[in-house]
């Protein structure tokens, strides 16, 4: 049976097919972000900029299922708040997708207006006091008082072409986000390698 690594490689070309995916969706952020920085076309370096972010929660995505399968000696959830420390604007990548895909989609900002515009779903419920929920252009506020809460799923608020990070209190835009995670995902895919398969 032949021997489909390359001896000069540190690493086989023939990875498992996880890894191997991984390492696929981390070449298309690197790949739609160079393409971004050479558009001329606003709404296409938009566009190429939001199919990198796809990748970008692709990476995630895969290594997530990785602990979910039983494959790495930590659960979901302990990885993901693992990874949410290691990998910049996390949460935020993981909103911008999924209010892409399942709830209003994001369009490219228009040079002639100023649009800002939130997306829910929040819920607020008032139990013996008030539920109160605004949404300035300086990000979210909240305010209960006696038994009320306000639930949140994934809110998204964004303001021409750039979106608002929770745990940073300020707008980032789609090129900042992709190029912290390109910078910052290399130490996490390298970890994921190693630790794939070391199951106890």
């Amino acid at each position: 049976m032949p021997n489909h690594c390359d001896k000069d490689a540190q690493r086989c070309p023939f990875p498992s097919p996880r890894v191997a995916g991984v390492r696929e969706h981390y070449q298309r952020v690197k790949f739609f972000h160079a393409l971004a920085e050479t558009c001329r076309d606003p709404a296409g370096t938009f566009r190429l900029l939001v199919a990198g972010l796809y990748s970008a929660q692709g990476v995630v995505e895969l290594i997530l299922e990785a602990a979910a399968k039983g494959e790495l000696n930590s659960t979901r959830e302990q990885l993901k708040v693992h990874l949410r420390k290691q990998l910049p604007w996390f949460d935020l990548i993981e909103k911008i997708r999924i209010h892409d895909f399942h709830r209003f989609g994001l369009v490219p900002p228009d040079p002639r207006f100023k649009l800002t515009m939130f997306g829910g779903p929040v819920k607020l419920r008032a139990q013996a006091g008030a539920a109160i929920y605004r949404v300035p252009t300086s990000g979210p506020e909240k305010l209960t008082t006696g038994k009320s809460d306000i639930q949140e799923q994934r809110p998204l608020l964004s303001s021409d072409g750039q979106f608002f990070d929770e745990a940073s209190r300020q707008y980032v835009s789609l090129d900042q986000i992709l190029r912290d995670f390109v910078s910052a995902a290399v130490e996490t895919i390298e970890e994921f390698e190693r630790n794939l398969g070391q199951t106890s």
